[in-house]
């Protein structure tokens, strides 16, 4: 009997989490400039428009992936801001970037599309949003280096599927189009995916716990690519 409810448990909490990827797929084709919007995204926002500005600061700009990360730990560089926000897509980076040029940060690493992927932004919006990023930038805070870095891939063996669809075929396709996207605007593309890759094309599960966020293994081996690159 136990069995059962777990199994039934299970089932019920797959089918919700499908049901509100649906309706976050329908939610992005009927309104994506809105779908950013919700608690965490609001209250974090707010936080960061509390702080000091900090001048000449290295930003990195981002979804959970750069949330996640300690960057002043990690970089060593006490002028490093964390401005990720677990879930947030290229709508809600436009929507907040004034929060980030405030600082007339020296540098600003962005990358962000793997929840666009996932809900289904189409790739002309994300590539749209992303040309609005650097335009605000260099608009807002002129002197500012800006780099756009790939999304990163994903491990098929490790992700839950009912939680994230996207594909790494997918997240190739933006990617190409980042990098073309970064020669067109003269600013620095960060090629992260392929030095992510195992031998088999997946995420290296060294670098992962899920099959999509980083260990802390991977945002060392992520910083040591900026640094190696001389992006730090």
């Amino acid at each position: 009997m136990k069995k059962c409810l777990f199994l039934i448990a299970g089932l019920a909490y797959c089918l919700g989490i499908n049901a509100q990827n649906a309706q976050n797929a329908q939610n992005a084709r009927n309104a994506p400039d809105s779908i950013f919007r919700n608690y965490l995204y609001d209250s974090r926002t707010s936080y960061f428009r509390q702080l000091p500005v900090k001048k000449g600061a290295f930003i990195f700009f981002g979804d959970s992936i750069t949330h996640w990360g300690d960057w002043s730990e990690f970089t060593g560089y006490a002028f490093a801001l964390n401005r990720g926000i677990a879930g947030d897509n290229t709508y809600g980076l436009v929507n907040r970037v004034d929060e980030v040029t405030r600082h007339s940060p020296r540098k600003v690493f962005i990358l962000v599309g793997t929840n666009d992927i996932n809900i289904h932004i189409p790739l002309a919006k994300s590539l749209e949003n992303y040309d609005k990023l650097v335009l605000a930038i260099r608009r807002e805070s002129p002197s500012t280096e800006i780099y756009i870095q790939s999304i990163l891939p994903v491990n098929n063996e490790l992700i839950n599927r009912a939680y994230y669809t996207g594909t790494n075929e997918a997240i190739r396709q933006m990617n190409q189009s980042l990098d073309s996207l970064a020669r067109k605007l003269h600013v620095v593309y960060v090629d992260l995916y392929t030095q992510f890759l195992d031998p088999s094309g997946q995420m290296d599960a060294a670098y992962t716990y899920d099959g999509l966020h980083l260990t802390g293994a991977g945002y060392l081996h992520w910083i040591g690519i900026l640094k190696n690159s001389k992006f730090l």
